[in-house]
């Protein structure tokens, strides 16, 4: 027994020591997984609150659909990657392709967690060449981010701090495509999420104990579903920015008839 015990802590001292992946690597591994329509894989690298909600379905999405059809040419090499900083922290660009305009690139962003770099949902973004190249070449450390952030001019009204202007809705997470994370929102904290999506921050989420309710901005419009126990479903129209945000509120405050704000679909 005494020399088991031994022997494993010989062979604790002697492995190697696992090391964090780049942004590079995962980014690869990511956009491999996407190609291969790989499920598995593309939940790896997600955080734990949106892997809990990709099932086998998420390869019919027609977003997703039309990233993996873009995939197909793609030769699995990461041109490079830059980094910036925002209120939520630090993220890698990860550039993997050229786009149709030759000023602009096909990138795809991973948010720093700890450790990892996680892709969130709403990754896949194609920008000005010209912007991409402004990203810093090495990755900040959290003490520089911080700084960097703090310097920033201020173009939306800051939401991850929150205000005391209504009660918290304890349980609710807000994510959104620019790695804006928000627990426990409030109201207001809602209405500037919606006020801050863009071309670029097109995507937001609101996850509860029970299931998620999601918004994609599609030009002046947008393409609403949520899931919770009974499965998964999609709004029959397209909704303005204000009617959607008027039906995330609902599904905050718990109102028992917030389904019926919309016409619904299954999933496909």
């Amino acid at each position: 027994m005494r020399f088991l015990a031994i022997l494993l802590a010989v062979s604790a001292l002697s492995a190697p020591c696992l090391r964090a992946q780049t942004a590079e690597e995962v980014g690869r591994e990511v956009l491999t997984a996407y190609k291969k329509k790989d499920l598995e894989g593309v939940k790896r690298h997600m955080p734990p609150v949106l892997a809990m909600t990709v099932d086998k379905k998420f390869f019919k999405d027609k977003d997703i659909k039309r990233e993996v059809i873009g995939l197909r040419r793609w030769d699995g090499k990461v041109r490079e990657v830059r980094y910036f900083a925002t209120k939520a922290g630090v993220t890698a660009s990860v550039y993997y392709d050229e786009d149709a305009d030759p000023a602009r690139i096909r990138v795809f962003h991973l948010n720093k967690a700890g450790d990892a770099w996680k892709q969130a949902l709403g990754s896949f973004l194609v920008i000005e060449k010209e912007k991409f190249m402004a990203y810093g070449e090495k990755e900040p450390s959290a003490k520089a981010a911080a700084r960097a952030v703090a310097a920033q001019p201020s173009s939306q009204p800051a939401i991850v701090q929150g205000e005391p202007q209504d009660p918290p809705n304890k349980g609710y997470v807000i994510e959104m495509a620019d790695a804006t994370v928000v627990k426990d929102p409030t109201t207001a904290q809602l209405r500037k999420a919606f006020d801050a999506l863009g071309e670029e921050n097109f995507f937001i989420t609101l996850n509860s104990p029970d299931g998620f309710i999601t918004a994609s901005r599609s030009g002046g419009s947008y393409d609403v579903e949520y899931q919770d126990a009974q499965g998964q479903f999609a709004a029959i129209d397209e909704m303005s920015s204000d009617e959607a945000f008027e039906l995330f509120g609902s599904y905050m405050k718990k109102e028992r008839n917030w389904k019926g704000k919309a016409k619904w679909r299954p999933f496909d």
